[in-house]
């Protein structure tokens, strides 16, 4: 076995790939100290969708890592939720250097491989997905032509996973060892064949067809479900093949792990492990991204808002982020002690709506659980109740509503008890209260009982100065979720996304996000990956700048738009320069954009003659 390994080491080094380990790992990877409790690394690995953390001491140096096979396995010995990492963590952890060949990590097998800089601080991790997109990039520089695949197949070999490799029109021209093994089949039986005919329920040939990387996706082979990616080989502009690889040998284990994990989780949101103390002093707003002079407003009056148990309402469009105001309202008020209860008024039908709200007794009617079911009301006591859509609400529910918040008392269905409740009201709506208390759809006391401290929150489109930052964030966030290379957005693309007047809000951006995310292959996100109703803004954009500059001055709204653009593209440029030491050549290649483009940008800004070549 080690001579053969060695063999494999000596033909692998002969291969042009002089890559470095951080050109392909996930920078600034989470890490949790030995102190830290199995609880808060539950939280974790839940809150990021990730498998695993390494564990470093104060100084950032590895000293082990822990995985969710690692916490389910404490628990099912009976461990409690608080005991440390220090005492479960795995200790014996192989890592790789930031500037060592990616070739090295390809013979190691870890599960979670930390990276260090030279004095041992981790710097990220290299996961079995940044191996994979190192593989497909392998891929591609060897595909010079298909005769370049015996060359192929030793790299191939080197990887556990199983690996098919088709040409353009669908014929297996690579298939390793642990496919053949998994499936039955000699290597040799299988080579010229087309993958349909050898792989079940294949779509290697559909990939080649879109040149669509489908990635992550669920295949039934053999009688199991296997974990598998599909990428296209390009060249030239051409889809002239495409690999297929299984991450999983069946993924039974996998989903045993999965659901084990979600009832753990279950049992954290349900108390039944013991809860997180909170740190009395952290804001909650940290998270909120507010440059913009309208969205540091509300802020402030949210803050005051929050100390008082007066009822709330949040106005303002759909995707604005009324809830995760109310969510801030909520922890820094003096019901941050109790729970936080939302109900969503347009989601549930009017006929279970009462029944969801106040609860009901045993026997109310046809169907009531067993013992009955309290309310939203009661499950809120010493807490808040978020109302979400309060202005769909049905009039009769309105009424009720009203004498819940009169009397402070519910009455469930079917009952002739009343419980007394001490519940601070949240109320969200984007729909105009006042318009529909003049047309008689909306209660009017209702709506003054509401209304005693009104938040508006602007739309995206009047807060311009948060989109950079809240892209930024989000970019970075989505691909941490997704375990993918961090990606960001060529200056073009900014500014068409500055300049766009986002009708969704933080919600549409943020959806848009996750799909630039998932469909671009490249590491720059270009204005022509963006979906066409933003490409086209750009344009009627820059269009409209120019004809209220000449012709209509006393309107400065996209001048004042334009003007920012800019002042962001200046920025990024300014950024990038510096980040590569002054070299106009290396910025333009890290912005994604020709070097003549850099050029024009830098006259226009005036740092042409500021920076070397």
């Amino acid at each position: 076995m080690i001579a053969e390994y060695k063999t494999k080491r000596k033909l692998l080094e002969k291969i042009e790939n002089t890559d470095p380990i951080w050109k392909w790992m996930t920078p600034d990877p989470r890490t949790v100290l030995p102190s830290q409790t199995i609880r808060e690394v539950v939280s974790l690995l839940e809150s990021y969708q990730i498998n695993g953390l390494p564990v470093v001491d104060e100084a950032r140096k590895v000293i082990g890592i822990i995985t969710k096979s690692t916490i389910i396995n404490c628990f099912m010995e009976g461990l409690s939720p608080e005991i440390l990492v220090e005492d479960v963590m795995i200790q014996s952890v192989i890592t790789i250097g930031k500037n060592e060949s990616i070739m090295n990590a390809y013979g190691i097998t870890a599960e979670l491989l930390p990276v260090v800089d030279g004095e041992g601080r981790i710097v990220g991790i290299l996961t079995h997905t940044d191996l994979l997109h190192s593989y497909a990039s392998n891929l591609e520089q060897l595909q010079e032509s298909l005769h370049a695949v015996e060359t192929l197949r030793i790299i191939l070999e080197s990887a556990y996973e199983g690996i098919a490799v088709i040409d353009s029109n669908g014929n297996i021209v690579e298939f390793n060892q642990a496919y053949s093994r998994f499936i039955g089949v000699k290597r040799e039986d299988v080579l010229g064949k087309h993958a349909t005919t050898v792989i079940e329920n294949t779509r290697l040939h559909v990939v080649i067809e879109t040149g669509v990387p489908e990635r992550g996706y669920i295949q039934r082979i053999q009688g199991q479900d296997m974990v598998v990616h599909r990428i296209p080989i390009w060249k030239d502009e051409k889809v002239v093949g495409a690999i297929g690889m299984l991450i999983f040998h069946g993924v039974t284990e996998l989903y045993d792990i999965l659901g084990r994990m979600q009832e753990l989780s279950r049992q954290v949101a349900e108390n039944i492990l013991p809860a997180e103390p909170e740190n009395k002093n952290e804001s909650r707003f940290d998270h909120i991204i507010a440059r913009s002079e309208k969205i540091q407003a509300v802020i402030s009056i949210v803050r005051k808002a929050a100390k008082t148990p007066s009822t709330v309402l949040i106005t303002g469009d759909s995707g604005t982020g009324k809830e995760v105001f109310a969510t801030a309202i909520h922890k820094l008020s003096p019901y941050a002690e109790g729970p936080l209860i939302s109900v969503n008024c347009a989601a549930i039908p009017e006929h279970l709506l009462e029944a969801e709200l106040f609860g009901y007794e045993e026997g109310a009617f046809t169907g009531a659980k067993k013992g009955g079911k309290p309310g939203k009301f009661e499950l809120a006591h010493k807490g808040t109740l978020f109302l979400d859509e309060i202005g769909d609400m049905p009039s009769i529910m309105q009424s009720k509503i009203l004498r819940v918040l009169q009397e402070r008392e519910v009455e469930r269905i079917g009952g002739i008890t009343k419980h007394r409740v001490d519940v601070r009201i949240i109320a969200a709506t984007n729909r105009r209260l006042e318009l529909m208390v003049k047309e008689g759809e909306f209660r009017e006391d209702l709506y003054y009982r509401l209304n005693i401290i009104r938040i508006n929150l602007p739309p995206l489109r009047e807060r311009k100065d948060d989109i950079p930052e809240l892209l930024k964030y989000h970019l970075h966030q989505i691909c941490n979720r997704f375990g993918i290379r961090q990606k960001s957005f060529s200056n073009d693309a900014l500014v068409a996304l500055i300049n766009y007047h986002w009708p969704g809000n933080v919600r549409e951006l943020v959806n848009v996000v996750e799909m630039l995310v998932s469909l671009t292959d490249s590491d720059v996100i270009q204005v022509h990956d963006l979906p066409p109703q933003i490409y086209e803004t750009q344009s009627l954009s820059s269009r409209s700048v120019l004809t209220l500059q000449e012709d209509q001055p006393e309107k400065s709204l996209l001048i004042d738009v334009k003007d920012k653009a800019l002042a962001c593209e200046k920025e990024l440029i300014v950024k990038t320069i510096i980040e590569t030491n002054g070299n106009k050549a290396g910025a333009a290649r890290k912005l994604g954009i020709q070097r003549s483009t850099l050029y024009e940008k830098l006259k226009k800004h005036g740092l042409y003659n500021k920076v070397s070549d």
